[in-house]
Protein backbone atom coordinates (compact mmCIF):
# COMPACT_ATOMS: atom_id res chain seq x y z
CA UNK A 1 0.00 0.00 0.00
CA UNK A 2 1.34 3.67 -0.98
CA UNK A 3 1.40 6.63 1.15
CA UNK A 4 -1.26 7.94 -0.26
CA UNK A 5 -3.74 5.45 -0.16
CA UNK A 6 -6.15 5.58 3.44
CA UNK A 7 -8.96 3.84 4.99
CA UNK A 8 -11.15 4.47 7.18
CA UNK A 9 -12.96 2.19 9.90
CA UNK A 10 -15.51 2.71 13.07
CA UNK A 11 -14.09 1.63 16.40
CA UNK A 12 -16.74 1.48 18.67
CA UNK A 13 -16.23 1.75 22.10
CA UNK A 14 -18.89 0.07 24.81
CA UNK A 15 -18.71 1.22 28.36
CA UNK A 16 -21.14 0.55 31.36
CA UNK A 17 -23.12 3.66 30.90
CA UNK A 18 -22.94 6.11 28.24
CA UNK A 19 -20.76 8.55 30.30
CA UNK A 20 -17.99 6.00 30.65
CA UNK A 21 -18.29 4.92 27.18
CA UNK A 22 -17.54 8.29 25.95
CA UNK A 23 -15.33 9.25 28.51
CA UNK A 24 -13.46 5.96 27.49
CA UNK A 25 -13.92 6.91 23.91
CA UNK A 26 -12.00 10.18 24.41
CA UNK A 27 -8.97 8.90 25.91
CA UNK A 28 -8.88 5.62 23.44
CA UNK A 29 -9.08 9.09 20.81
CA UNK A 30 -6.05 10.81 22.20
CA UNK A 31 -4.02 7.57 22.33
CA UNK A 32 -4.62 7.15 18.70
CA UNK A 33 -4.00 10.77 17.72
CA UNK A 34 -0.68 10.55 18.80
CA UNK A 35 0.15 7.71 16.04
CA UNK A 36 1.68 8.85 12.73
CA UNK A 37 -0.77 9.54 10.36
CA UNK A 38 -3.62 9.29 12.25
CA UNK A 39 -7.07 10.97 11.96
CA UNK A 40 -9.71 10.10 14.68
CA UNK A 41 -12.88 11.99 14.99
CA UNK A 42 -16.12 11.08 16.48
CA UNK A 43 -19.21 9.41 14.40
CA UNK A 44 -21.96 11.36 14.12
CA UNK A 45 -24.85 10.23 16.73
CA UNK A 46 -26.98 7.64 15.06
CA UNK A 47 -30.61 8.04 15.80
CA UNK A 48 -31.60 5.19 18.20
CA UNK A 49 -33.32 2.36 16.29
CA UNK A 50 -36.98 1.14 17.93
CA UNK A 51 -37.15 4.18 20.46
CA UNK A 52 -39.61 2.72 23.59
CA UNK A 53 -40.12 5.62 25.28
CA UNK A 54 -37.52 7.21 27.76
CA UNK A 55 -36.23 3.96 29.36
CA UNK A 56 -35.90 2.13 25.94
CA UNK A 57 -33.10 2.58 23.69
CA UNK A 58 -28.96 2.68 24.72
CA UNK A 59 -29.64 1.20 28.25
CA UNK A 60 -28.33 -2.11 27.16
CA UNK A 61 -25.38 -1.42 25.38
CA UNK A 62 -24.43 2.43 25.39
CA UNK A 63 -21.43 2.90 22.66
CA UNK A 64 -19.53 5.51 21.06
CA UNK A 65 -17.73 5.51 17.93
CA UNK A 66 -15.21 7.04 16.57
CA UNK A 67 -13.99 7.25 13.07
CA UNK A 68 -10.02 6.91 12.01
CA UNK A 69 -8.41 7.09 9.30
CA UNK A 70 -4.49 6.35 8.45
CA UNK A 71 -2.99 4.30 5.29
CA UNK A 72 -1.97 1.26 7.56
CA UNK A 73 -3.91 -0.27 10.58
CA UNK A 74 -1.29 -2.45 11.91
CA UNK A 75 -0.15 -0.19 14.27
CA UNK A 76 -3.38 1.17 15.42
CA UNK A 77 -4.93 -2.38 16.17
CA UNK A 78 -1.69 -2.71 18.29
CA UNK A 79 -2.51 0.46 19.93
CA UNK A 80 -6.28 -0.23 20.54
CA UNK A 81 -5.53 -3.58 22.52
CA UNK A 82 -2.97 -2.41 24.17
CA UNK A 83 -5.75 0.25 25.53
CA UNK A 84 -8.33 -2.02 25.97
CA UNK A 85 -6.26 -4.55 27.97
CA UNK A 86 -5.89 -1.91 30.57
CA UNK A 87 -9.74 -2.41 31.92
CA UNK A 88 -11.48 -5.69 32.31
CA UNK A 89 -14.86 -3.00 31.52
CA UNK A 90 -13.53 -1.68 28.69
CA UNK A 91 -14.60 -3.39 24.76
CA UNK A 92 -13.69 -2.07 21.37
CA UNK A 93 -14.68 -3.45 18.55
CA UNK A 94 -13.37 -2.36 14.82
CA UNK A 95 -15.64 -2.59 11.80
CA UNK A 96 -13.26 -2.13 8.82
CA UNK A 97 -15.00 -0.28 4.88
CA UNK A 98 -15.31 -4.37 3.90
CA UNK A 99 -17.41 -5.55 6.82
CA UNK A 100 -14.51 -7.62 8.45
CA UNK A 101 -14.67 -6.96 12.18
CA UNK A 102 -12.04 -7.50 15.01
CA UNK A 103 -13.39 -7.53 18.79
CA UNK A 104 -11.03 -6.52 21.71
CA UNK A 105 -12.67 -6.68 25.28
CA UNK A 106 -10.21 -5.83 28.39
CA UNK A 107 -8.05 -8.05 30.00
CA UNK A 108 -8.13 -8.52 34.25
CA UNK A 109 -5.69 -5.24 35.48
CA UNK A 110 -2.74 -5.52 37.93
CA UNK A 111 -4.29 -5.07 40.80
CA UNK A 112 -6.79 -7.58 40.03
CA UNK A 113 -3.95 -10.04 39.08
CA UNK A 114 -2.68 -9.45 42.40
CA UNK A 115 -5.79 -9.98 44.63
CA UNK A 116 -6.35 -12.82 42.89
CA UNK A 117 -2.76 -13.92 43.50
CA UNK A 118 -2.89 -13.07 47.36
CA UNK A 119 -6.07 -14.82 47.81
CA UNK A 120 -5.82 -18.12 45.79
CA UNK A 121 -4.95 -20.16 48.59
CA UNK A 122 -7.40 -19.51 50.45
CA UNK A 123 -10.02 -20.13 47.97
CA UNK A 124 -8.88 -22.40 45.54
CA UNK A 125 -11.44 -25.06 46.43
CA UNK A 126 -14.16 -22.18 45.87
CA UNK A 127 -15.43 -21.81 42.25
CA UNK A 128 -17.97 -23.39 40.03
CA UNK A 129 -18.68 -26.58 40.95
CA UNK A 130 -16.50 -25.97 44.13
CA UNK A 131 -17.89 -26.35 47.93
CA UNK A 132 -18.57 -23.27 50.27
Amino acid sequence: MSDDETESVQIQVYGADPRHAELEARELREVLRGLDGAQVRFAPPEAPRGAEGAKGPGLLTPEVVLILTMGSFGLATTAIKAWVEVRKSRKARIVHADGTVTEFQGGVSGREVKRLRDGQGDRSAIGPGGER
